[in-house]
């Protein structure tokens, strides 16, 4: 059994889409379901198109509705050139709603979470229906799903929490006979349904752990996530031109990278694979034989330094007012609010009387803080920061004697603040 999952980057336009085929007859010698991402930045056009009707800004979000409608059209003009009236008739029915979820959120002057779900999941519906309805034309052998079928989460709209037990058991008693060698199966990530059958999504970039979702339940022997770089790279080659690939790396040290801002594999992808041991592969779709990184219990035994940066992060300082020491309590009770209020910190300190917080800056982000925690704390904040974390640190990458940022060293890793 084996898991593919392919981003947003690899169906931008129908040649992508032509590249996914070919990549996808390679594979279907043995019982393979793939999960699908949004074309491009569909999302994010979604997202636009929700605020902007929020906003009350009708002739705005038509405009970007009729941009979003024309860019898959197109791809599928391309694709299938005369005979698109089956799949046109398919993307129509989804446009409707669409607009239907326009007009409501016009109506409302916002746009609640639940509202947010069903509207930005129709990139992924759309773009699976594309690639399915070409797959099949092309070679008769094709299954298109609903993933909101399978994976089941609780109401938390935005970042729904999956159900693993009535997962298991839809993907193993509903999916599964339905998975055999020579068809492609293909479903969508970033989806799910609540047990009421109301649309929820993962978390944004949520398609990587979608496919672990599957993989896990369904005890594949392998994921392959396919992406536009050659593997997972020791750094961002934007800001290392001397990056280079990794061959191999432990799930320890995926984690590790995710945790740190790695962007390569979404944060929750991980643990699902490793529990079972189901080895991930990262993959190029643009070479396509090239061998990419394989993420399993196999360290990386060569030490290879890992440069990860985060930009947009904004520094708190808190005090107690009282002038009273930054103890275990206080910072329990700092910590407790900062979950309440939904957020993470990327990195901390403690000085006798001051707790340091990195986070990633958020508009809301000190307002929310501050409605928390102004009654026993003094806060002031500075912004524009990076997070810079080096795994496998050498005694080059230490920061000189004069550099006074928040610097934390843990084991093997080095986080800096700059």
């Amino acid at each position: 059994m084996l898991v593919m999952k392919l981003g947003g980057a690899s169906v931008k336009d129908a040649a992508s889409v032509r590249n996914v085929v070919e990549i996808l007859l390679n594979y279907n010698q043995q019982p393979c379901i793939v999960i699908i991402s949004a074309m491009h930045k569909t999302t994010n056009e979604l997202e636009t198109l929700a605020k902007l009707a929020a906003d009350g800004k009708e002739s705005r979000a038509i405009e970007q509705f009729e941009r979003i409608k024309n860019f898959h059209l197109e791809i599928v003009d391309d694709l299938f050139g005369t005979e698109t009236q089956a799949i046109s008739n398919i993307l129509d029915a989804y446009f409707v709603e669409i607009q239907r979820l326009v007009e409501g959120i016009l109506l409302l002057g916002e746009f609640p979470a639940l509202m947010y779900d069903r509207i930005v999941a129709f990139g992924e519906l759309i773009s699976t229906r594309i690639v399915a309805a070409y797959v099949d034309w092309i070679t008769q052998k094709c299954l298109w799903l609903d993933a909101r079928d399978f994976i089941k989460t609780d109401m938390q709209y935005g970042r729904a929490k999956v159900i693993w037990t009535i997962t298991g058991e839809n993907i193993e008693q509903k999916l599964k006979p339905q998975l055999a060698a020579g068809k492609i199966v293909i479903t969508q990530g970033f989806i799910a349904a609540t047990l009421q059958g109301k649309t929820t999504t993962l978390g944004r970039e949520g398609s990587d752990f979608s496919a672990a979702i599957f993989a896990y339940c369904l005890n594949a022997e392998k994921m392959i996530v396919w992406k536009d770089v050659p593997g997972v790279m020791n750094a961002d080659p934007k800001l290392r031109p001397d990056a280079v690939k990794m061959d191999k790396l432990s799930y320890e040290q995926a984690v590790e990278m995710t945790f740190y801002g790695a962007t390569v594999i979404h944060p929750k992808t991980i643990q699902p694979l490793y529990t079972k041991k189901i080895p991930l592969y990262v993959k190029s779709f643009n070479n396509r034989e090239a061998e990419g990184t394989c993420i399993s219990a196999e360290a990386d035994d060569k030490k290879t330094p890992i440069y990860i940066s985060k930009p947009n992060q904004i520094v708190l300082k808190i005090t107690p007012t009282d002038f009273s020491f930054m103890d275990e309590e206080q910072v329990q009770y700092v910590y407790n609010k900062i979950t309440f209020c939904g957020l993470k910190a990327n990195m901390s300190q403690i000085s006798a009387i001051s707790l340091y917080l990195c986070f990633d800056d958020k508009a809301s982000l000190l307002k929310d803080i501050e409605a928390e925690l102004l009654d026993r704390f003094k806060i002031e904040s500075q912004s524009g920061f990076t997070l810079s974390t080096v795994i496998n640190f050498t005694d080059a990458d230490k920061p000189s004697a004069n550099f006074a940022p928040m610097v934390q060293f843990v084991g093997n890793k080095m986080c800096v603040v700059k």
